[in-house]
C-alpha cells in the first residue's frame, strides 16, 4: 500500500502514554506493516534495524501493539485496512478489464 487512512483521534487516545521516541517507532513499525502488506518479522533486531531505532524501544511498542504470532508480529486494524485494499484492487482489477466502471443512469 502507498498510502493509508490515519485517524487522528483513535491514534492519539491509543498512544497518549507513549514517549517521543515510542511514538516514532509506532509510527514507523506501522508503515513497515501497510508498505509490505504482511506482518512484521519475528526478529526484534531486524526490525529495529529497519525502522532506525534502538531495540529496546522497538521491543517495547512491538508488545504493546501487535500480537506475536508464530510467523510474525500481527497487528489487527493494520491486517483489516489490508484486506480491504486487496479486496477493492481486485474489484478494480475485474471492472477494469469490463471497461471500467459502467456509466451512470441520469434522469
Amino acid at each position: 500500500m502507498i498510502w493509508y487512512k490515519f485517524h487522528i483521534g483513535d491514534y492519539r487516545t491509543s498512544t497518549t502514554h507513549l514517549s517521543d521516541a515510542e511514538d516514532l517507532a509506532y509510527r514507523r513499525l506501522l508503515d513497515m506493516y501497510y508498505m509490505t502488506e504482511q506482518m512484521l518479522p519475528l526478529d526484534p533486531v531486524l526490525v529495529a534495524r529497519k525502522i532506525g531505532l534502538d531495540l529496546d524501544i522497538t521491543e517495547s511498542v512491538l508488545g504493546d501493539f501487535f500480537e506475536k504470532l508464530d510467523d510474525g508480529y500481527f497487528h489487527q486494524q493494520a491486517s483489516a485496512e489490508i484486506d480491504r485494499y486487496t479486496k477493492q484492487v481486485a474489484n478494480n482489477r475485474q471492472l477494469g478489464k469490463k471497461g471500467g466502471r459502467p456509466p451512470s443512469k441520469s434522469c
